[in-house]
């Protein structure tokens, strides 16, 4: 298999031999090495975005159309998938990593936190599974480490014993991870986090056991307790260098002493969901111009939402990062305005506040056309022209002590990769109130997260809970998650996969046959991999609905 090819690889490299393996790993200072990198393991899962964005309502192709056509058009992905194979194999090299972690966490030097490292493993190992299991359905739960000679022959678990598996292991986490960790490590509240999660997910299955969503909305509630969205303002929570802080749970660690080199290895979260805005000339930071949010993102966002401005750059400063290098902005020329739907009107004004700095200005204002009887698109979403420049960028991610790249893989920022925040916690038990059929209570996590975000106190606030529904949920984690990873995963969850991206996508749309696979089945199940399937001796392995293999 794929993923243990890697980590094969991986173990030759890193210990040459088995005695020293031994000789390293059964050390407290070893063992604590081989822990680290299993955390280190989720950097190349989160390589690249194609698994979690692409294809989506909130995302599409840009200038520069995405390597992973597959998974933008859905009617072109088959089993050969480049980008499939990559997050397969990756996932498998990480859970290799914890696999080896687990063994040795049973026969190394013994020390005080050895059971806080262990529920750390198990955590990990179960949380690369989930996101194995939501992209391919039932896959092979491995937990032993094998190495070359051993057997290289896999049966394919279930669905449902791949979901049993992962939720018994984040329970045994769960006992043994501390309630108030070091900042990065696993603690208690990441992991009820997770199986709100993982329970709110199977909750949909027709597989799901009958406490699933009590259980989901029991965790979140518990993983929010105590803790009020409003400690920190979501534009700082973004702000480059405060990264640490009481709201994140659970993230991907990028300082800048663990990077490979100066200029790669780090985190590629800023390079993307945005345009080119001209490279080291204008001490920019490279974007790949391979996704771009969709209408309807920008559509979501009203006056009184703080996160419009909190998420995306709209107002460009000839030099990008003037915006956070240069707090006086006296003297700073403004190079484009990008003003919303309720801005348009009043960009004369917008100039008159600052003469000198914005006259000078392009403005590119939000804009809907349409063809009588054709769907709206915004010329935000698709310029004519596909200029640099074009479109507002997602500045959640800027990071300006990166190095400043003029080109490919743009993958210099140190900034954390967040994975679990308390903002999607209330939007989590929110789901999972709603599938309890306890709208009230939903309708209150929600109006958690939208207070911290309105400018105006009650502005933003829901008033009829009869108004909440999934749908619903998922725009307000549409406003308060983009560019995070989640989108693939949230609507393949909810159900609502097919019919959001046939309605917003406008790389799907007008294509109702995209999802439609060889057998007449949907592609909602990404493929397994064609490589994985000729690695593995059982030739019985079956291929996911609606995929042949070659």
């Amino acid at each position: 298999m794929v993923g243990v090819s890697s980590c094969e690889d991986f173990l030759k490299e890193e210990s040459r031999a088995d005695v020293l393996m031994d000789e390293v790993y059964k050390t407290s200072s070893g063992f604590e090495s081989l822990v680290n990198a299993t955390y280190s393991g989720l950097r190349p899962i989160y390589s690249a975005p194609w698994m979690f964005c692409s294809g989506t309502d909130m995302y599409v192709d840009g200038r520069n159309a995405s390597p992973a056509v597959g998974l933008t058009t859905y009617r072109d992905l088959e089993a050969g998938e480049l980008a499939v194979e990559n997050f397969y194999q990756r996932c498998y090299a990480a859970i290799q990593l914890a696999n080896t972690g687990l063994y040795y966490a049973d026969i190394t030097q013994q020390t005080t936190t050895l059971p806080q490292r262990k529920g750390e493993l198990k955590f990990l190992r179960a949380y690369v599974y989930f996101l194995l299991v939501q992209s391919f359905g039932g896959v092979p739960v491995v937990t032993d480490i094998y190495i070359d000679g051993e057997q290289k022959s896999f049966a394919r678990n279930s669905e449902e014993e791949a979901y049993d598996f992962i939720v018994t292991e984040m329970n045994e986490a769960l006992e043994l991870v501390s309630e108030t960790p070091s900042f990065g490590r696993v603690g208690k509240r990441a992991i009820r986090h997770y199986l709100a999660k993982i329970h709110l997910t199977r909750g949909y299955t027709d597989f799901a056991a009958t406490d699933d969503f009590s259980n989901a909305a029991t965790y979140a509630d518990a993983a929010i307790s105590g803790y009020n969205l409003s400690s920190i303002s979501f534009y700082d929570l973004f702000y480059p260098g405060k990264e640490k802080n009481n709201e994140i749970l659970f993230s991907i660690q990028f300082a800048a002493s663990s990077m490979p080199t100066t200029a790669s290895g780090g985190s590629i979260q800023a390079s993307y969901f945005g345009p080119y805005h001209g490279g080291p000339n204008t001490a920019a930071p490279w974007k790949s111009y391979n996704l771009i949010p969709t209408s309807y993102v920008y559509a979501l966002f009203t006056e009184n939402d703080k996160r419009w401005e909190g998420t995306f750059m709209n107002v460009l400063y000839a030099s990008y990062y003037d915006y956070y290098n240069k707090p006086d902005k006296s003297a700073v020329k403004v190079a484009r305005y990008f003003p919303q739907a309720w801005e348009v009107d009043d960009v004369d004004a917008w100039k008159a506040q600052d003469p000198t700095n914005r006259n000078g200005a392009v403005i590119t204002p939000y804009t809907i056309t349409s063809e009588e009887g054709e769907p709206l698109v915004n010329i935000w979403e698709q310029p004519v022209q596909y200029l640099d420049n074009s479109t507002p960028s997602v500045r959640k991610f800027d990071d300006p002590k990166s190095v400043i790249a003029t080109g490919p893989p743009g993958d210099v920022s140190t900034r954390d990769f967040y994975l679990a925040r308390l903002g999607e916690t209330y939007l989590l038990a929110a789901e999972a109130h709603l599938q309890l059929d306890d709208k009230p209570t939903a309708m209150a996590r929600l109006n958690a997260v939208r207070a911290r975000a309105e400018k105006t106190p009650g502005s933003l606030q829901l008033t009829d809970s009869d108004t909440v529904t999934v749908d619903l949920i998922l725009d307000d984690r549409a406003r308060e998650l983009v560019g995070e990873f989640h989108r693939w995963f949230d609507l393949k969850r909810t159900g609502k996969l097919v019919e959001r991206v046939l309605e917003y996508n406008k790389d799907v749309r007008g294509t109702p046959w995209a999802f439609e696979g060889i057998d007449g089945n949907q592609k909602i199940l990404r493929p397994i991999p064609q490589k994985a399937l000729e690695l593995n001796a059982n030739k019985d392995f079956p291929q996911n609905p609606g995929y042949a293999d070659f």
